[in-house]
């Protein structure tokens, strides 16, 4: 019997303290629990943080020793062929890199795969965190990108020749995730509340104040829409407060979205998502499996999977009239509706089941 090849992953598997899963986790342990672990013995160390809330630096960096430890001795003593890293931004591409850099000394290949919006900020910050970055695109055997869009920020930091390392894997969802039917569909004219979603974690970042000033807008409009928020995150007080203080009667916090997730998007006409930096968001990626039409802010690989005007509407960053005026635009022309949740539906089906990510994964694995 052939032995199987060793696989070194370092990601999000446990369940997070708090309960609340984002799309890291999702992504490695859906991987670890498919069919590649009969092609290959995964080797796990954990990095899951215990809450979707932004946490301070010092709160990580005590977690961040024992992990990198493990990994050393797991390179040093355990029988490992590869290396599968997991990483975020900021602290997380440091550790997960340094983890690859060490594997590379040690004649380990090494894949990567960074998943976060603000590594894009990161780099534009610090000539320090740019060449770490650069350093480490150069240094492992593959670099995963979220996107085309992804590919082309990696490629731009190093020397072109490094491009062929470069490798597109778009997130994925289980079918489970896809609707029934093929499309939504819509009245002819709007004679109802147009149901605006905001699914998303409730932090400065995701634009959530974005989007409550763009409902403000809309209500001092006289427009005919309803929203309601779902999700977590330090400004989940002030969120509230907001509401109260702007006496916002079109929108409503809801709370944490688990249970019966499909049902309560798809009972939703528009998603409107307003995030300022994103590597590749699952929970857009959800919305459109269900046939919802969005309007999203131009970030991370959003710039892959809507084109405006064909299968959804894109707004520039931080800018709650345009949010506001894409609204309105839908309900002048609730026709558009329809044919942007057939075409998002083409979409990601096409491209985003999990079956094609493991189909990728196998094969980028089996050269490592």
């Amino acid at each position: 019997m052939v032995d199987k090849k060793r696989i070194l992953f370092v990601g999000s598997f446990n369940p997070p303290a708090d309960g609340k899963m984002g799309g890291q986790y999702f992504a490695c342990r859906s991987l670890i629990e498919s069919d590649l672990k009969d092609d290959f013995d995964f080797l796990l160390v954990d990095s899951t943080l215990d809450s979707i809330r932004v946490q301070s630096v010092r709160r990580r960096l005590h977690r961040i020793a024992p992990r990198v430890l493990r990994c050393v001795r797991a390179l040093l003593f355990s029988r490992v062929d590869a290396v599968l890293l997991f990483s975020s931004s900021g602290l997380s591409f440091v550790e997960k890199g340094s983890i690859g850099l060490l594997g590379k000394l040690l004649g380990k290949k090494v894949a990567i795969f960074p998943r976060s919006g603000p590594i894009v900020d990161n780099v534009a910050r610090s000539r320090l965190y740019r060449s770490y970055l650069s350093a480490v695109v150069r240094a492992c055997d593959v670099v995963i990108c979220q996107s085309e869009t992804w590919r082309s920020f990696f490629q731009s930091l190093v020397p072109e020749k490094y491009g062929d390392k470069l490798v597109v894997i778009e997130n994925w969802l289980p079918d489970s995730s896809f609707g029934d039917v093929e499309h939504k569909a819509y009245p002819r004219a709007m004679n109802r509340p147009l149901r605006l979603l905001y699914f998303n974690r409730i932090e400065r970042q995701k634009g959530i104040y974005d989007f409550l000033e763009a409902m403000l807008l809309l209500q001092r409009a006289n427009a005919s829409v309803s929203a309601k928020i779902y999700g977590d995150g330090s400004e989940l007080d002030d969120v509230r407060r907001f509401i109260s203080e702007n006496q916002l009667e079109n929108t409503e916090y809801m709370g944490w979205l688990s249970t019966d997730k499909n049902e309560v998007i798809s009972s939703f006409d528009l998603c409107v998502f307003t995030s300022h930096s994103e590597g590749f968001p699952n929970a857009l990626l959800e919305v459109m499996a269900l046939g919802v039409p969005v309007v999203s802010s131009r970030v991370g690989a959003v710039n892959d999977l809507v084109v405006s005007g064909r299968n959804g509407l894109l707004v520039d960053v931080g800018s709650p009239g345009q949010i506001a005026e894409a609204v309105l635009t839908v309900l002048r022309e609730p026709a558009l509706l329809e044919e942007f949740s057939r075409r998002s539906l083409e979409r990601v089906r096409e491209t985003n089941r999990m079956g094609h990510a493991v189909t990728k994964f196998r094969d980028l694995l089996s050269t490592l």
